[in-house]
């Protein structure tokens, strides 16, 4: 690396607007306060660009007027590097100097740069002598002449024997660098302030045009709010993985809180498995915010990708005062390419001109807790549209019991007299050679599947507090509806609509036919169940009319209820939860109940 010591002059080289430089810069200068705290800023922009500083942690944009050159600005944002030294000397009491020439047209220059999330890992000489050794960023003719005028600027700051550390962008360090060994020249220069504007980022900007993520932003401000841990040692800048860690964790919680529905560890671990890799393909060694969507899209839904967006695109630090021009950033602001992602949430898109005229107004809560304060819970029902969805779930599994054990009593041999019940295409293929077919015989079941249980969560009862307290029979309403018996979280305790609460099962039984089932919970005969889903399977092997039962879980029955379903002359059937979509699983587990059957009339309008 090109040497960064001279006489009374220190170079700190940086990236421009990346935490972890700033966050080193912070360290330097607190560590050791110099003088003079220079940067490679024009010194005609100066008191907008120091006004601004002032204002952190709101954002400002410092803006060309309109007679001036087309494209002149500069973002203040507070992990700029940069704008961190100019605010640390701020705050230390130090001489702040802005010592770049103010260049009528520097061209925009894109250059691959690594990933600053190994800057703390390598450590900061190690990081850019492997910078230096692989730079490969064109230079410009403007490059000479700013190079010069920053020279100059730092050997008149240390004539007079002051300590400096200037603050510039990697890509001068070598050019400052060999101008320091001689005496430069003032480069000719704007010498007058330029006709600036300063102005203040909207809400919308911030969430679009930071240069860093902004849940990384407001990282970095709030760790740079405490100076030094216990005992004077500095304390550990932001990491951002660490930071990706948390933002995942605290969506999850307002996932699980908005909609019931839980984000498990291993699908965090998925998330970030995916993130890695797809951060890996663009060239980061951390995932960014888009990737962290991307993949909590793909790993869990859109409703939790869309929950990781909104809590990693906020900004917590916004004026409203009114006391500078607000202005929406757009595209020629941008530093990057912008890419595009479509999260599907589930809302209602219905277009207002399509609705029926003579549809009742979707009613709002006037204040918070008005809904659950008038549930009263006496006269239950269903939403009829979710009957519909678990009763054919439920046909769908009788089904695949069936076909398993169809399955299992196939047998496949070669031709001889008849075909049975048919040619088997992949006996004949995989014993072609033989040179004759092979025909399959299934053998009758002698029976169908009459009660199915599906159990989500078993639900112990040493856990405490319980997660599923609510325990109900319910019987169906007509011929082609099942009983149910089930657990599931409290009714009345996540209201989403006057009279509307959604739940969540942790197990239900389902007997055909209907009407027929007791109240299972209260029932002394199953009082042998050690816990809720074991209840729920005693039930189904009593109440089913038909030979077969169907058991759904994650782990298998204990062995005692095999031989109790033998000697009730019925077949108990295993089928592992993980066999099942998940997607339909999580589609079916959620449901709603309704405080009275006048509910029904405009639940749809609350529930998707």
């Amino acid at each position: 690396m090109p040497e960064r010591h001279f006489d009374r002059i220190t170079l700190l080289p940086v990236f421009h607007a990346r935490l972890e430089f700033a966050a080193v810069v912070r360290q330097a200068l607190l560590a050791d306060p110099p003088d003079v705290v220079a940067v490679e800023l024009p010194g005609t922009w100066r008191e907008p660009v120091l006004q601004a500083v002032n204002r952190l942690p709101f954002l400002s944009l410092v803006l060309g007027q309109e007679d001036d050159e087309a494209g002149a600005f500069l973002a203040v944002e507070p992990f700029d590097a940069i704008i961190e030294a100019l605010r640390t000397a701020r705050e230390l009491g130090l001489r702040a100097e802005l010592i770049d020439l103010d260049s009528e047209t520097y061209p925009r220059v894109r250059e691959p740069l690594p990933d600053s999330f190994a800057l703390p890992r390598l450590g900061y000489d190690a990081f850019l002598d492997a910078y230096y050794a692989h730079a490969a960023r064109p230079r410009v003719p403007q490059d000479d002449a700013r190079e010069t005028m920053m020279a100059h600027a730092l050997q008149q700051l240390a004539a007079d024997g002051a300590r400096v550390t200037c603050v510039l962008g990697a890509h001068h360090l070598p050019g400052v660098r060999e101008r320091l060994h001689t005496p430069q020249p003032r480069p000719l220069a704007r010498a007058r302030p330029r006709a600036l504007q300063l102005c203040n980022w909207s809400q919308q900007s911030s969430t679009e045009f930071l240069s860093e993520p902004p849940f990384l932003a407001a990282a970095y401000e709030h760790w740079r709010g405490v100076d030094a841990a216990p005992g004077g040692a500095l304390s550990p800048p932001p990491d951002r993985e660490a930071e990706a860690e948390q933002l995942l964790r605290d969506a999850a919680a307002a996932y699980a809180e908005r909609y019931a529905q839980e984000v498990t560890p291993r699908h965090l671990r998925q998330i970030g498995v995916f993130a890695r890799k797809y951060a890996i393909v663009d060239g980061l060694v951390a995932p960014d915010l888009f990737h962290l969507v991307t993949a909590a899209r793909g790993m869990v839904d859109d409703d939790y990708a869309f929950d990781v967006w909104d809590r990693g695109s906020h900004y917590p630090w916004q004026d409203g005062s009114g006391l500078l021009p607000t202005i929406d950033l757009d595209e020629r602001f941008a530093t990057v390419d912008g890419r595009r992602l479509t999260l599907r949430r589930k809302l209602r898109r219905r277009r207002p001109q399509l609705r029926e005229f003579a549809r009742k107004k979707r009613l709002r809560e006037q204040f918070s807790g008005r809904w659950k304060s008038q549930w009263s819970g006496r006269m239950i029902c269903s939403h009829p549209p979710e009957d519909l969805v678990i009763e054919d779930y439920g046909r769908y599994l009788r089904h695949k019991a069936q076909a398993l054990l169809s399955a299992d009593r196939t047998r496949v041999e070669p031709f001889q007299v008849s075909l049975k019940d048919g040619v088997d295409v992949r006996e004949t293929l995989r014993n072609w050679f033989e040179g004759r077919l092979y025909v399959r015989e299934t053998l009758p079941l002698g029976g169908r599947v009459g009660a199915v249980v599906v159990i989500f969560d078993s639900d112990r009862p040493t856990e405490a507090p319980e997660r599923y307290p609510w325990c109900v029979t319910w019987l169906g309403e007509h011929s082609q509806e099942s009983d149910m018996a089930f657990y599931a979280t409290d009714s009345g305790e996540q209201l989403v609509g006057p009279g509307i609460s959604r739940c969540e099962y942790g197990g239900f039984a389902m007997s055909y036919p209907p009407r027929r089932m007791m109240s299972v919970w209260d029932d002394p005969y199953f009082a042998a169940a050690r816990d809720k889903p074991e209840r729920l399977l005693m039930a189904a092997l009593d109440y089913a009319e038909e030979r077969m039962v169907l058991y759904v879980a994650e782990r298998p029955p204990r062995a005692a209820f095999r031989t109790l379903a033998e000697r009730l002359g019925k077949q108990l059937i295993y089928l592992p939860l993980g066999q099942l979509n998940p997607a339909t699983l999580k589609k079916i587990r959620t449901f709603h109940v309704l405080d009275g059957q006048h509910v029904r009339e405009y639940a749809d309008q609350y529930i998707r």
